[in-house]
């Protein structure tokens, strides 16, 4: 005898658990219960089918008490078992079933794929998923299906991979883009979440509708979503989620959409504060979102097409320079972000300080101690490195080097990243720019709470080597102080060291000999000499400069110190610092490899027997030996690295050679021998190459 759908509903009743998910979940079930639920759905099916054949309102009313019947996790597996599952999917694919069983097939389907997999796997294996689909073109269907295919596609990807083979996509962003949209609004966030598991799919950015983003992003830069904090962030995460293939980044570049982007961002970072938020869970989501955000930026500003459709004068830049003189810290931390990347070239690098003055509100920025915070530091850091890329640009960058500015960072105790883009700066501002050389030297004024005023802000450069246990950071605190002996070494010295002159530091300098007649001790060749020696009596510069050809990841920034060497030994002054550089550990080992190629003799004895060896040559006038070379400092060119050896070799070489000549009243007799004998070995070993090579 047939069921009438109150018998139905009586049934599910009576044999269902009558529990919530998740107390069904905690619950022992009955031994052979799931068994005896199945089959009593059989005489279900059988009243089903007798329905269809009779009756559409019976079939209507017993498809809608299986629905509510769905409801209960104890029915989700035995309607999937008896067959009653697929009966309403074949049910759904039929033509002329009305549109109420439609509705209730829906619920049926829904309820039983919810967190089920052996239903899901039933509609994708039985391809049932095309005709769940087609259900979206009635938009009186669309609220029921919707949260239908979630059921069917959330952590089940045979079906979120069937879904995006499918197009389904394209029909979520139609309707999502069409005028009835407000029908279904309260169900936006379900569209995303779907959106956002087919983005995952490989090949769903080849299929996807290219309207995908700006139709999101439109959604959520006007009401009703930009007022709603949960649409908002649901629609521009999933944007985020298709902006992150470079497929639909390069479409969105073409089609220039960026100053809808910049709008939604914008928004995200004003209009809601995770901060303000009562609910944690929401706050957490907000602070993901804009990290998503911030990340595309990234991409698309990162773009190679970017500065092609966004010139410097266009309205994205301009947008994100008025970022810069705003109060938003997020927003100024992403534009610096953003004009950095497009500060790729000279030309741009040039007009964003000559002609935008980008750098002017990042200084004030950087002089106001309660600004800490690591990412706003290093974003504003990592951006004005750029900038001090173009020599043209280092000089009007030279108000950074103010004590109060990169020098105060250089002090912060805070994360590595910090400090090392700090000193980064700082080098790129050193290297070839003495008026930077002269800020970076100069003692600070006098303070009432210390007793001298000889702290200079390279104190501050060898303080941070020294603390810090980060090699890049090292290597680039070393290697500014390269660059300020090399300026020094190379370019008028008065200029550049007026507050060390001696007549003004109570510092009188003695010569040991005396002078020969006519030459007069104020001679400007002699006060620079007297200047560079009293700033390195005050800085110790030996353990910066040692650990540049002491370390062994980078060789051409090791040759880049032996060639600032030979500069610096050529006076008398510069060769005393190169001396005492060589006194630490593993200095003259490194200089001895890289004139000979064989590593120094660690035995005591051997290295005696080294110097005895060359007891002849010690009378001798080494500068003699060497001068038939010709040799002179010379810089490596980091795209002819097959001849860095040799230009290492004769380098060290013209330090050698030099130390001994300006230093070599002050050196121990070892040490004497030592360079001696490397001078010696080289001088062979270049004589050979040339003869060869002749």
């Amino acid at each position: 005898m047939a069921m009438s759908p109150e018998d139905v509903a009586a049934l599910l009743q009576r044999e269902g658990s009558g529990l919530s998910p998740d107390a069904y979940d905690e619950t022992p079930q009955p031994d052979g219960a799931h068994q005896q639920r199945t089959e009593a759905l059989a005489a279900v099916l059988d009243s089903c089918r007798e329905a269809t054949q009779q009756n559409s309102e019976q079939l209507e009313a017993m498809a809608k008490n299986l629905g509510d019947g769905g409801r209960d996790v104890a029915w989700r597996l035995p309607y999937g078992e008896s067959g009653i599952l697929n009966f309403f999917l074949e049910m759904l694919a039929a033509e002329g079933v009305s549109h109420g069983v439609k509705v209730h097939t829906l619920r049926i389907i829904g309820n039983s794929c919810a967190d089920t997999d052996e239903n899901r796997a039933r509609v994708v294996d039985g391809n049932h998923l095309a005709s769940i689909m087609r259900q979206l073109q009635d938009e009186d269907l669309v609220p029921y299906a919707i949260p239908v295919l979630f059921n069917i596609l959330v952590d089940y990807e045979p079906a979120q991979k069937l879904a995006s083979q499918s197009g389904l996509n394209t029909q979520l962003i139609s309707l999502l883009g069409s005028p009835n949209l407000p029908r279904y609004a309260p169900l936006l966030t379900y569209f995303c979440k779907i959106l956002a598991l087919l983005i995952a799919q490989d090949g769903e950015a080849a299929v996807a509708s290219p309207l995908t983003v700006q139709v999101l992003l439109t959604l959520a830069t006007n009401a009703p979503a930009k007022d709603d904090v949960d649409d908002f962030m649901a629609l521009i995460s999933t944007a985020a989620s298709y902006l992150a293939n470079e497929s639909f980044q390069a479409s969105f570049l073409t089609s220039q959409q960026m100053d809808l982007f910049m709008t939604a961002f914008y928004h995200a970072h004003t209009a809601f504060s995770p901060e303000e938020m009562d609910d944690p869970e929401t706050a957490g989501l907000l602070k993901r979102m804009c990290t998503a955000l911030l990340t595309t930026l990234a991409d698309l500003s990162g773009n190679d097409s970017f500065a092609t459709y966004y010139p410097l004068d266009s309205s994205v830049p301009q947008s994100l320079l008025a970022w810069l003189q705003g109060a938003n810290p997020r927003l100024q931390s992403a534009a610096c972000l953003a004009l950095g990347n497009l500060a790729r070239s000279d030309e741009v690098c040039l007009a964003l300080v000559q002609t935008h003055q980008a750098h002017r509100p990042l200084i004030n920025l950087l002089s106001n101690p309660a600004i800490t915070d690591t990412q706003r530091l290093h974003s504003m850091l990592s951006f004005l490195k750029n900038l001090a890329i173009p020599a043209l640009n280092k000089p009007l960058l030279g108000e950074l080097l103010e004590v109060t500015r990169v020098p105060r960072i250089l002090t912060l105790d805070t994360l590595p990243q910090v400090p090392f883009a700090a000193v980064s700066l700082t080098r790129l501002l050193l290297v070839n720019c003495p008026p930077n050389v002269r800020l970076i030297c100069a003692p600070r004024k006098a303070d009432p709470s210390e007793q001298s005023n000889e702290h200079t802000s390279v104190h501050d450069i060898l303080s941070l080597l020294s603390r810090s246990d980060a090699e890049p950071t090292k290597l680039e605190a070393a290697r500014c102080i390269a660059s300020v002996c090399r300026v020094l070494h190379t370019t008028p010295v008065l200029p550049l060291l007026p507050e060390w002159d001696p007549s003004q530091d109570g510092y009188v300098f003695e010569p040991k000999e005396p002078l020969p007649p006519g030459v007069e001790s104020s001679s400007s060749d002699e006060k620079e000499s007297r200047m560079r020696g009293l700033f390195y009596q005050k800085h110790d510069l030996s353990k910066a400069l040692s650990f540049l050809v002491t370390q062994q990841k980078w060789p051409i920034l090791r040759s880049e110190a032996w060639f600032v060497f030979a500069l610096m030994s050529r006076t008398k002054d510069g060769a005393s610092v190169v001396a005492n550089t060589l006194i630490v550990a593993g200095a003259t080992e490194a200089l001895a490899h890289a004139v000979t190629g064989q590593a120094l003799a660690a035995n005591s004895d051997e290295q005696t027997r080294q110097i005895e060896n060359v007891a002849s040559v010690a009378g001798s006038d080494t500068a003699a030996i060497t001068e038939g070379l010709g040799l002179e400092p010379q810089q490596v060119d980091p795209k002819q690295q097959a001849n860095m050896a040799r230009v290492d070799r004769e380098n060290c070489l013209v330090l050698c050679t030099e130390i001994v000549k300006n230093s070599g009243s002050v050196l121990t007799s070892a040490q004497l021998g030592l360079l001696k004998d490397l001078i010696r070995r080289g001088t062979e070993m270049i004589s050979r190459e040339k003869a060869q090579g002749s």
